[in-house]
């Protein structure tokens, strides 16, 4: 796995632990607005990531395609 594949669990990992907690018996309303922020932020940098791995992957995809025309 590449230091990239590692950030990018990690922070689906804490998605999830911030969304357990919204779904669990210690939810606190006065807490509910932090968490709410640092989901939004893990989220945000999720999908950063997640596009970096597509426009990647569109890259492979077109030097593929150009080997194929040569």
């Amino acid at each position: 796995m590449t230091k990239s594949e590692d950030v990018l669990k990690q922070k689906m990992e804490q998605l999830d632990d911030v969304v357990a907690w919204f779904e669990g018996d210690t939810f606190e309303l006065q807490q509910a607005a932090t968490k709410l922020k640092e989901a939004s932020k893990l989220a945000t940098e999720i999908e950063h990531e997640l596009d970096s791995v597509e426009n990647d992957i569109r890259e492979v995809k077109k030097s593929f395609a150009s080997q194929e025309e040569a």
